[in-house]
This record gives C-alpha cells, sequence and structure tokens, in this order.
C-alpha cells in the first residue's frame, strides 16, 4: 500500500519549494552581476593595453625614421622650434631638436593610417566621437574598443590648463589628444559606455633608448 504525505512532510516540502523559488531568481541575479563586472574589467584592461600600444608608437609618421620636433601650422608661438637654430626657446645643444634630417620631411603630418601598417600614433585616428553612448554593434563580441586622435589646441607654457576641454586645431599642432572608448555591444540586454581613456600626446620627439621609442 503506497502510504500518505503526512502534514509535517507536506509542510515541510512546502517550505522547501518556497526557498528554492526564493533563492534561485537570486542567485541567478548574483551570477549575472559577476559576469558583468567580469567583462568590464576584461573590456577595462584591453582598452588600458590599447591605449599602452598607441602612446608607445613614434608621435608622427615623420617621426617614424627620425626624432626631430616636427613644425606645425596652428600651434602656440611659445612652443614654436627655430629652424635656423634648430631649437626650441629654452633648448640646448645635443637635445632634441627641429634639425631637418637630409630628404626628410620634419612637418606634422595629416591625421590618418598612411599605409595598412599602424606605426605611429595618428595611424589609429578615427574621427573624434562625441557619441556619450559608446554603444557599437560588435557581432558576437560583448564589448567595443573605439580609439580616436585629434589635432586639439596647444596648452599655454605657463599656469594651469583643463586639458580635458582644449577646442580641436584648425591645422596640425603640437598636441594631440588620444582618447580609447569602451562600450558594450549593442543587445536587448546592454548598452551604453563602460569608460572613456584619455590621453594627451605632444610633439617634443622621439628619443631611441635600446631600440625603443621614448616620446
Amino acid at each position: 500500500m503506497r502510504r500518505a504525505l503526512t502534514l509535517i512532510e507536506l509542510i515541510l516540502a512546502t517550505v522547501i519549494i518556497g526557498v528554492v523559488f526564493t533563492v534561485i531568481p537570486r542567485l541567478i541575479n548574483a551570477l549575472n552581476q559577476t559576469s558583468q563586472t567580469a567583462v568590464k574589467e576584461e573590456a577595462m584592461y584591453n582598452a588600458m593595453t590599447l591605449m599602452g600600444a598607441i602612446i608607445n608608437l613614434p608621435w608622427d609618421e615623420n617621426n617614424t625614421l627620425h626624432g626631430q620636433i616636427l613644425q606645425v601650422t596652428d600651434g602656440n608661438p611659445a612652443y614654436e622650434c627655430n629652424i635656423t637654430g634648430g631649437y626650441r626657446i629654452g633648448g640646448f645643444i645635443g637635445g632634441r631638436n627641429c634639425i631637418e634630417p637630409s630628404g626628410s620631411d620634419y612637418n606634422a603630418s595629416p591625421l590618418g593610417a598612411e599605409g595598412s601598417d599602424m606605426n605611429d600614433v595618428d595611424d589609429y585616428a578615427l574621427p573624434i566621437d562625441t557619441d556619450s553612448n559608446c554603444s557599437r554593434s560588435a557581432g558576437t563580441k560583448l564589448y567595443t574598443l573605439t580609439p580616436a586622435v585629434a589635432y586639439v589646441a596647444d596648452p599655454p607654457p605657463m599656469g594651469a590648463a583643463l586639458l580635458s576641454s582644449v577646442p580641436l586645431a584648425e591645422g596640425t599642432s603640437n598636441t594631440k589628444f588620444i582618447t580609447v572608448k569602451v562600450g558594450y555591444h549593442i543587445d536587448n540586454r546592454h548598452s551604453g559606455c563602460i569608460g572613456v581613456l584619455h590621453y594627451h600626446a605632444f610633439n617634443i620627439g622621439t628619443a631611441q633608448i635600446n631600440s625603443i621609442p621614448w616620446n
């Protein structure tokens, strides 16, 4: 004969079922939050890696062969390099200079890749993105990295300067503003910006130490 459930067993089973249905959704939510945090951390680490790779490249295409300070069209006069003497104000013989190397262009070049090799900072010069949302279509990926480079107005040689609000330069300047935006892949669950990295690279020439460029 099959034994029926006692009242105590029925109550106990009901309590267990209630606990399970209460805990499982919270557990799933906690796991989702943990997964989302892991995605954010991975995305930011990769963004920092990309930024590090960009800023360790020569400042300009015309710095890839020679490390001279380049001439610009829209820079602050305080940073102008004297073509005759070959040095900036305060410079010294043997220091970084703008002496024109034989057969080389010593003018700052327009932004953009000159070929398939990404061998200088402005090869990553996608248009500066003013969209604060950062979300992009990333296919099967969970997030996107969007680098951009632009010439901005040179900061003053003395005093404080709020570099985050410096306007774009009309021509070439001594300052390149680099950003790496990290955004979620556009889907039905996530959207928006995970983070944005900023960096300003300056036209100070490039020195080679142990075959590594130092800007």
